[in-house]
């Protein structure tokens, strides 16, 4: 069967191979031999690599609306993507911003000040809790905003992208609602990054079902001039900074398990470590996080005027 990019839809794509699963479940359901749980693809016309099959969109609304406000990581102190959002909010041409996947509202709380803070949230717990917080919901994912008739100074997705079925379509969606010299800010992993090109379909962020699109700096370069944007900043960080001591322990763990899933391809190798029961032990893991790398980017678009 040619599967075509869930992007740009071009039949053009490549198999790269198969996903594992970090979790212990699928989208909060059982993880059993029935689940496929996809392969990677790499569209050869626009760079995206996605997950194939994409589960549904009821699926993952289902699994997001289900998501107690205390299931997900709590940050102790203000991120450090979160400083440079704040950076790209001052001055912006309307004193609005609107945060796709806001959650609890934490990131608002801490940088929204002075600003008519709004929230996409499909969780009803977290929802709740980033009303209490300030932030207007004002949908629980982004078709709900096909008829909204406000317009926004800056929209952001922090670690949302990963998670849309149909990226170009949502962002083609959320571009139409900024004002002109608005600024559309994605915090999300990227494909190019010296980890994921080490570690490939085997990398700890493809391994969550719920996410299904990785990009890389040229896909919103290419894509810039359709959702009437221009590209006008792009920073690598890590997902979250860590001491030294953490940071090589996740480089050292992530080697070892790339090196363990290539190394059982190759039969005498396969033969070798059943023989090595602590070595074997790899075998459970599933992935391993890699949350120090540098394999994240922002990008900040600025809407231009509509032709």
């Amino acid at each position: 069967m040619r599967v075509s990019c869930i992007a740009c839809d071009s039949p053009h794509t490549t198999r790269l191979g198969g996903l594992s699963v970090f979790t212990s479940d699928y989208l909060g359901g059982p993880l059993d031999s029935t689940i496929d749980v996809g392969s990677m693809y790499r569209c050869n016309n626009c760079s995206l690599l996605f997950r194939w099959p994409v589960p549904s969109p009821e699926e993952l609304l289902s699994y997001y609306e289900g998501l107690d406000k205390d299931e997900w990581w709590k940050p102790e102190t203000e991120r450090e993507v979160w400083r440079d959002i704040q950076k790209q909010l001052a001055n912006l041409p309307d004193a609005s911003v609107l945060d796709v996947g806001c959650f609890r509202g934490d990131m608002l709380q801490k940088i929204g000040a002075g600003l008519s803070c709004f929230g996409v949230e499909p969780s009803l717990s977290a929802s709740r809790e980033a009303d209490a917080h300030g932030v207007e919901i004002i949908g629980n994912n982004i078709d709900s905003l096909r008829t909204e008739k406000r317009r926004f100074g800056a929209i952001t997705l922090v670690d949302v992208a990963e998670h849309l079925p149909r990226p170009l379509d949502s962002f083609q969606l959320l571009s139409d609602l900024l004002v002109t010299g608005g600024k559309f800010i994605v915090f999300t992993g990227s494909t190019d990054s010296l980890s994921w090109k080490f570690a490939g379909q085997d990398y700890w962020y493809s391994s969550m079902p719920e996410h299904v699109a990785f990009f890389q700096p040229s896909w919103f370069k290419g894509f810039a001039a359709k959702l009437n944007v221009r590209v006008t900043e792009i920073k690598r960080l890590s997902y979250c900074p860590v001491t030294f001591p953490v940071r090589t322990d996740e480089a050292l763990k992530n080697v070892a398990f790339v090196v363990y899933r290539r190394g059982k391809q190759v039969p005498l190798v396969r033969t070798l470590i059943s023989r090595l029961p602590v070595i074997k032990r790899i075998e459970n893991w599933q992935s391993c996080w890699w949350t120090s790398a540098r394999d994240h980017i922002l990008v900040t678009m600025t809407k231009i005027a509509e032709t």
